[in-house]
């Protein structure tokens, strides 16, 4: 019989949570109050008891999470979670196991667990968002790092002569409002959102298909670097852009170009997209916490 556990995913702006016991449901959001920590855990709280019994509760967390121990050394926007231990906390506090995972880290093992990445060996995720974040699977298990932040792809930069620019670094480039800039580059229509953009591509404006392209070129080239560094059989593409057919596309027609020029005896980088989008984390979270106790 399937275990219930309460999964949560934990953003910027409010908390997601669900229960899983082999597929998610009963999802929903809740406003994050993340200045003071008890109002956060109170939060936290409130959703729990309202779901109770549950065999386990499974976090995803932004920042540099330590699954072992469950402390967050940092926890990106949400302030209050810098030096926190959710994992102890609500261990004490209901008697259930606790499973805490970095976010992006979480969005790899949903698909390692149970989408795209089933049965790879070796692998990376590139999840484009408002930054880049990633995640690397070697001999089929998740890399979480000697530091912890082994996947954090948002500050990789290429440019010697320019290290420290953030104009240089992967995020600024190839995150969303590098799209933005890009087909303004090419284009000169500011402040597009990705919807606005695909809308005019497919409508025959070729100015802005320019610009995606610009920035699918943009993004093949990292994912090069990326492909000659760890060597993975294939490449996760997710994030909200990846819901966009067209993106996957040209992000592929990108790497194609990219091999005319790239020494033949390096791998083309194979791309997929993700098979989990806003849930992602959410279902990561639960096998993160099957993995932690042998549940699977």
């Amino acid at each position: 019989m399937a275990r219930k556990l309460l999964v949560f995913d934990v953003g910027g702006s409010s908390i997601k949570y669900a229960i899983w016991d082999g597929e998610l449901s009963g999802e929903a959001s809740a406003p994050v109050r993340g200045e003071r920590l008890v109002e956060f855990l109170a939060d936290i709280e409130d959703v729990i008891r309202a779901n109770l019994p549950v065999d386990g509760i499974a976090f995803s967390l932004p920042g540099k999470i330590d699954p072992e121990s469950g402390l967050a050394h940092t926890g990106g926007a949400i302030r209050c979670l810098y030096g926190a231990n959710l994992k102890t906390h609500f261990e004490a506090a209901h008697g259930v196991p606790v499973s805490v995972m970095n976010d992006a880290k979480c969005a790899a093992l949903a698909e390692l667990g149970f989408g795209a990445l089933q049965g790879r060996r070796d692998a990376a995720v590139v999840v484009f968002g408002t930054g880049i974040g990633g995640a690397l699977i070697v001999n089929g298990e998740l890399v979480l790092g000697a530091h912890l932040v082994s996947g954090e792809l948002s500050i990789v930069n290429d440019n010697i002569e320019q290290m420290g620019s953030v104009t240089q670094e992967f995020w600024y480039q190839c995150g969303i409002d590098g799209l933005s800039r890009a087909v303004e580059e090419a284009s000169g229509l500011p402040g597009l959102s990705g919807i606005e953009v695909f809308r005019k591509i497919r409508e025959g404006d070729e100015c802005v298909e320019e610009g995606l392209r610009i920035f699918c070129r943009r993004a093949a080239w990292n994912l090069y670097n990326l492909q000659v560094i760890t060597d993975p059989e294939v490449f996760a593409i997710g994030g909200g852009i990846s819901n966009e057919p067209l993106f996957i596309d040209y992000l592929r027609e990108a790497v194609e170009e990219l091999a005319g020029v790239i020494p033949q005896h390096f791998e083309k980088p194979e791309l997929v997209p993700c098979t989990f989008k806003a849930s992602a984390n959410l279902v990561g979270a639960a096998y993160a916490w099957q993995l932690q106790e042998g549940a699977r």
